[in-house]
């Protein structure tokens, strides 16, 4: 260094991190990129399965009532209420079931150095979350047209898939640990748990169906407090509603910190699984 020149200062931690954090951003943009092509393909067929499942179980179930002329407690619209239930039923599936087999799908990744196992999940997870999104939307509109019955607000709709989506990811990610112990021994329990957990998550039911002393039981069930907010956010102020936000939120945080933990744990077999 020659006289008068100034010596270079060395990068504060806080531009290191914002570094980082753009780094890890662009790494899972892209592989969000790589699981849009892969889940859904290059043509157009993947995405059109994605708005016809929800619809053609909701215009069954909704058609199967009508034939038998059943009507749901408070006269709610019967499509709507069966699309604000299994449309974010479809994602609580998806993201549980689509965790155990993560780990193996995506093994080339990790010879990367920059790609982490959480970079992989999230983007599996934010592809899942966005696309539920775009869909619950579009269909609970399309149904509007036909039948009158459009959302009261939006924005909650939304904001409780959304919740239900962090949720899944923070379970999600304690199931990925679980692979440790074999992806295979993992799917064989989490898939038929899906299915059975149908009558327990709240997709089709609403607490205020139960007797009262039941209620209170019911509302310790995160999601069931999550399926309650979406259909006040859908239907408003026409029949009761039983959620606890400050509970919704705590359980987010919760399940998230504790499927970071279960990564942590699992790293001392995958070391990738120890950066996150």
């Amino acid at each position: 260094m020659q006289a008068g020149e100034r010596p270079i200062a060395a990068p504060s931690g806080l531009r290191r991190f914002h570094a980082a954090l753009q780094l890890q951003l662009r790494v899972i943009g892209a592989l969000l990129l790589r699981e849009l092509h892969t889940r859904f393909g290059r043509h157009h067929g993947g995405y059109v399965w994605m708005f016809f499942e929800p619809m053609l179980l909701a215009a069954c179930i909704a058609g199967l009532h009508t034939v038998l002329g059943h009507h749901l407690p408070g006269d709610m619209d019967i499509p709507s209420f069966y699309l604000t239930g299994y449309v974010p039923y479809y994602l609580f599936r998806g993201i549980i079931n689509r965790s155990g087999s993560a780990l193996l799908g995506n093994a080339p990744l990790f010879f990367h150095k920059q790609v982490t196992y959480l970079d992989v999940i999230i983007a599996r997870n934010a592809l899942e979350i966005l696309s539920v999104l775009f869909v619950q939307n579009f269909l609970l509109y399309l149904v509007g047209v036909f039948t009158g019955t459009f959302p009261d607000n939006p924005a909650q709709v939304s904001l409780g898939v959304l919740l239900i989506g962090l949720f899944c990811h923070g379970v999600s990610m304690a199931i990925t640990a679980a692979t440790v112990i074999g992806t295979e021994e993992v799917d064989r329990v989490t898939h038929p748990m899906t299915y059975l957990m149908i009558p327990l998550v709240g997709a089709f039911s609403m607490i205020w169906w139960f007797p009262s002393d039941m209620q209170a039981i019911m509302m310790l069930n995160p999601t069931m407090n999550m399926f309650e907010y979406i259909r006040e956010g859908h239907f408003g102020p026409m029949v009761p509603y039983h959620y606890d936000m400050t509970f919704m939120v705590s359980s987010v945080i919760a399940a998230n910190f504790f499927g970071l933990f279960c990564l942590r744990a699992a790293g001392n077999k995958y070391p990738y699984l120890a950066d996150v």
